[in-house]
């Protein structure tokens, strides 16, 4: 394995997800329990433009304060120190704000990250379940790098594109998708044991 790719909410962050460590933090958890129900393109998008405008007052800054709280997953850190000292590169690929998987990806050294961007005109760049295998291709590309040298971690519906693409793939969830090819099966899994499996 050359790249290791990771979700995000619910694979390296269990328990409460970033926009709901957030709007916990800014008054907005009702708001939000709303938004986890919305399942149509349209719907998300109106509902991301609703986000925005609650996190406007405060900048990224002060919201990235908020996400110290969030629980990690098992075995993140010492998985990630593995990788690195492996030579593997690391990405974190999520559907969330790139604010905050930015930060992520700085708290672990990952080496490259990519989520839904709130950009400096106050609009939103958005990124979906299916770009995050078409994001993974670019990379893998820029790398030199084919499909093969790819492992990938994920927890939901939206990850199965990516770990389908990946050679290696782990699913953490606890319900396995039917879609999925080739996914080992570690519900709640540890992920600095998953990286001892990626490097076998």
């Amino acid at each position: 394995m050359k790249l290791a790719a990771f979700d995000v909410d619910g694979t390296l962050i269990r328990g409460e997800n970033i926009c709901g460590c957030i709007a916990r933090n800014i008054g907005r958890s009702m708001e939000m329990e709303a938004f986890e129900l919305l399942r149509t393109r349209d719907e998300i998008i109106n509902g991301r433009d609703a986000m925005l405008q609650w996190y406007l007052p405060f900048g990224s800054a002060k919201l990235i304060d908020h996400l110290k709280e969030l629980k990690l997953a098992p075995g993140v850190r010492e998985g990630f120190a593995r990788l690195k000292k492996a030579g593997i590169k690391t990405a974190l690929v999520s559907i969330t704000w790139s604010f905050a998987v930015d930060w992520l990806a700085a708290e672990l050294e990952a080496d490259y990250a990519v989520g839904t961007d709130w950009k400096m005109d106050g609009t939103v760049q958005h990124f979906w379940p299916e770009d995050k295998a078409s994001y993974l291709e670019a990379l893998l590309s820029a790398l030199g790098l084919s499909p093969k040298a790819l492992a990938a971690v994920g927890d939901s519906w939206g990850d199965i594109p990516m770990l389908n693409l990946a050679s290696k793939s782990y699913f953490v969830g606890y319900d396995l998708p039917s879609e999925l090819r080739h996914t080992a099966h570690w519900p709640d899994g540890n992920i600095d044991h998953i990286v001892s499996n990626i490097l076998l």
